[in-house]
């Protein structure tokens, strides 16, 4: 699945039940990017009525920053379910993104978000779940 805006693109892929990986390029810019935003998170709720659990791989190297009103949108989902969230890991490339992930994770409690900076252990990770899986997926160009 492919959500697309004008400074916004995300990827989503279900690779078990209750396990996504989204991949994202840009960042939300105006409204049309908030829209990607919404619908990549209400995709992720439908993942977890449907298997209970969640647990989010987001490969986010090719976003810059993380706006504050996506860090508390992002926030606000993440304390809505916190009870039926498993740890997820999140790889960063940008300083400024992996601070802001680092706040969300202040705001609503350790253990939600791990942070990785290195691809090939965050790819270790997901091929746990998804041992076919070769490469991360890139986000297709507008």
């Amino acid at each position: 699945m492919l959500f697309v805006g004008p400074h916004l693109r995300v990827r989503v892929a279900v690779l078990k039940a209750g396990v996504v990986l989204a991949s994202a390029h840009g960042e939300v810019v105006g409204p049309h990017d908030v829209s990607v935003e919404t619908a990549l998170l209400a995709e992720l709720e439908l993942e977890l009525e449907r298997a209970g659990t969640l647990t989010v791989f987001a490969d986010l190297r090719q976003s810059p920053r993380l706006p504050a009103a996506s860090r508390e949108r992002l926030a606000q989902f993440a304390r809505r379910h916190q009870g039926r969230l498993l740890p997820s890991h999140v790889l960063v490339q940008s300083k400024l993104l992996e601070m802001a992930m680092s706040l969300i994770t202040m705001l609503v409690g350790s253990g939600v978000f791990e942070i990785h900076t290195k691809p090939q252990s965050f790819l270790a990770l997901v091929k746990k779940v998804a041992p076919k899986l070769s490469n991360l997926p890139t986000v297709p160009e507008q």
